[in-house]
């Protein structure tokens, strides 16, 4: 991945824009005065490729991530039987019907 973030300058401006987005989502998420601060994009990096599974969960997530969109036939069609995240009045919480795949 890192590779083709040098040479494709397209995909590179692309994961920057993903690196950026994430960081100011995150930082917008953080309370005030925590420490310590998180701080980087995607995986707390601020530039290339370093966890696949984030790319790939910030793309689930449904945001614009080109290594998660890359990432994502290879780990798709999930065989999960129920969601492991349902709505909720509070927002997201794990689903307690959710098992691991067998």
């Amino acid at each position: 991945m890192d590779r083709k973030i040098r040479n494709d300058s397209a995909f590179a401006t692309e994961m920057s824009e993903a690196h950026n987005r994430y960081a100011q989502e995150r930082a917008a998420a953080v309370p005030e005065g925590a420490s310590p601060t998180p701080r980087g994009g995607v995986a707390g990096i601020e530039r290339g490729a370093k966890c696949l599974h984030a790319h790939y969960a910030d793309t689930a997530a449904g945001n614009q991530n080109p290594i998660g969109t890359l990432v994502q036939p290879w780990i798709e069609p999930l065989d999960c039987t129920e969601p492991c995240v349902v709505g909720s009045p509070a927002g997201p919480v794990r689903n307690r019907k959710w098992a691991e795949p067998k």
